[in-house]
């Protein structure tokens, strides 16, 4: 419900912009319009909010930094101002955005929140260091 109120209102608010540029995409030798900075601008204000529904997962200094940084955007089209978008921001310890899909900026768009924990290093001891034997050889 209350995802769909911020849609609601992220679409009043788009109602207000006039004069958007068009950008264009060749994906597979088709060209397809893109949503506009104004527009991809307002997609990343829907995506702060989403994430304040779910603020118990994440701790309030990096709720802070999600309202000021820049997060990572990736889209990716399939049709006119259609098809995926990715827009999060990375923590040492997890990631935490939004996947939009479908017909960007309109009733017919579908999110998902999430929050992403981070695989722990792997070590690799394949390569382990030669040691030497006090003779001069090495061992394996």
């Amino acid at each position: 419900m209350k995802q769909l109120i911020s849609v609601i209102a992220m679409l009043l608010m788009l109602a207000g912009i006039s004069g958007c540029s068009t950008r264009y995409v060749n994906v597979r030798g088709e060209r397809f319009e893109m949503i506009s900075e104004k527009e991809e601008a307002a997609l990343v204000e829907h995506a702060r909010a989403a994430l304040k529904t779910i603020s118990k997962r994440i701790p309030p200094a990096d709720m802070k930094i999600i309202d000021t940084s820049e997060p990572e955007k990736r889209f990716i089209y399939s049709d006119h101002r259609y098809g995926r978008a990715i827009i999060r921001w990375h923590f040492p310890a997890y990631e935490a955005g939004v996947d939009y899909e479908g017909e960007f900026l309109s009733e017919y768009m579908n999110s998902t929140v999430f929050t992403k924990k981070k695989k722990a290093e792997t070590i690799d001891f394949t390569h382990r260091p030669v040691k030497r034997h006090r003779n001069g050889r090495s061992r394996r």
